[in-house]
């Protein structure tokens, strides 16, 4: 038995790291709790494993066996045998639960052993001054561009960020009302489908029909308004340009929206969308338009979990996440570009997570400007502010240089990797 084997190779060793670093507690040894908890408390109270003489006058029934297995075995073989067990206690419950007719206790139940059972994962360090393999990952990094990262649909900003990182990343984009979030997150959605990536799209408030529509005027500058209202002005050139969609981009935009779910959707229903669509990268719209799974009343603590989930989702799934978030208001209102990851609605978790936050603000003079701001970034600079002159109704995006020579300088080397593609012919 694998706890026996443990235990015993705690006594043997005296190694306390693999219960310390492996935040390991007796629900991992049901059949072994005391003795687990007596050794655990020794530790505590006199900061050593105790020897197996004092173990076994407590324990003289508990059997001493000599142990030649690896300690990553060990611990692996711990977790794999607690997930086994916890599993079969779930699955026992939710059927009980089923038959009695509890299908919202059922769920429940799943939903709140899901993180129980994903957190027993074994610990694995690396030693980073003679694991060399980075430089192999950088130089593949320098040939190939698209491998490791997702156009952001603005050269101007992909030039500071380098882009999303495939892997590594969750993105929030931040802004009041109707500043243009939305389509700013259909834009770089866009973009990624043009580099040929399978989106996935979660639209918490408009239909794909809407969703659809603006796609339309950011691929082809249709009047937004005339394809809302069925204007029958551009009915011949948005038939042709319905023929020639389908194989116009190389990738795909996956819409889901509550409609389709029969209500909003938690974090566990967008890991189930990126499994079952296989998603390169998601876009989400908008955060506060997600369900927390875990059932938090108080709208901050219901963010926060909101939030954890998503890091945890993006961890586990290894894809870029971008979410729309709404922005505070401030005291000091009228100065539009006072953005920081203090004014993200409802939760400073959601800043916390975010690897990089892009700010968006629109002049107070002439609203058709519109600034990105790097309020956060991970990997680059923060501070930098790009402005374009914006048409929403026909997705137009004209970028206004300020003379700003840091961006100019990382335009430069941005594009001696990344060439973005001509997507601009009309049909």
């Amino acid at each position: 038995m694998i706890t026996n084997q443990f235990i015993n190779y705690i006594l043997d060793t005296k190694d306390t790291s693999l219960i310390t670093l492996n935040n390991l507690s007796d629900k991992y040894f049901p059949d072994y709790k005391n003795e687990f908890n007596f050794i655990l408390n020794h530790f505590k109270k006199y900061g050593n494993i105790p020897d197996k003489e004092t173990f076994i006058n407590i324990f003289p029934n508990f059997d001493l066996v000599k142990v030649a297995e690896t300690p990553n075995y060990l611990v692996e073989e711990l977790f794999e045998e607690f997930r086994k067990n916890k599993l079969a206690q779930v699955f026992n419950q939710i059927r009980k639960q089923l038959i009695d007719g509890e299908t919202d206790k059922a769920y429940s139940t799943y939903k709140n052993s899901f993180e129980e059972i994903n957190t027993a994962v074994s610990l694995n360090t690396v030693d980073i001054l003679r694991d060399t393999s980075r430089y192999k990952a950088y130089e593949e990094r320098t040939a190939s561009f698209d491998k490791y990262y997702v156009r952001t649909g603005f050269p101007e900003l992909d030039a500071i960020l380098g882009g999303w990182d495939r892997e590594e990343e969750l993105a929030v984009i931040i802004a009041r009302t109707n500043k243009g979030k939305s389509w700013i997150n259909l834009k770089m959605a866009l973009a990624a489908a043009e580099q040929g990536l399978n989106v996935g799209l979660y639209s918490g408030e408009m239909s794909e029909k809407k969703v659809g529509y603006r796609l339309d005027t950011l691929l082809q500058h249709l009047p937004n308004s005339a394809l809302i209202h069925g204007s029958i002005s551009v009915k011949d050139d948005y038939k042709t340009y319905i023929e020639h969609l389908p194989n116009r981009l190389k990738g795909s935009i996956k819409v889901l929206t509550p409609k389709m779910i029969n209500g909003s959707a938690g974090v566990n229903a967008l890991r189930a969308f990126i499994e079952k669509d296989k998603l390169d990268i998601l876009f989400i719209d908008q955060h506060s338009l997600l369900e927390d799974d875990r059932g938090a009343k108080n709208p901050i603590e219901r963010a926060s979990n909101i939030s954890k989930d998503l890091k945890n989702l993006q961890v586990l799934k290894r894809i870029p996440i971008i979410a729309v978030s709404q922005q505070n208001r401030t005291k000091n209102d009228e100065d539009s570009d006072n953005i920081d990851t203090n004014q993200i609605a409802q939760s400073d978790r959601i800043g916390q997570d975010a690897t990089v936050i892009i700010g968006i603000t629109r002049d107070k003079k002439d609203n058709s400007l519109l600034s990105l701001h790097v309020v956060k970034s991970r990997d680059s600079v923060v501070g930098n502010k790009i402005t374009y002159k914006v048409d929403f109704n026909v997705g137009t995006f004209q970028f206004i240089p300020e003379g700003n020579k840091d961006i100019d300088k990382k335009e430069d080397d941005y594009s001696t990797r990344y060439s973005p593609e001509d997507n601009s012919e009309v049909f």
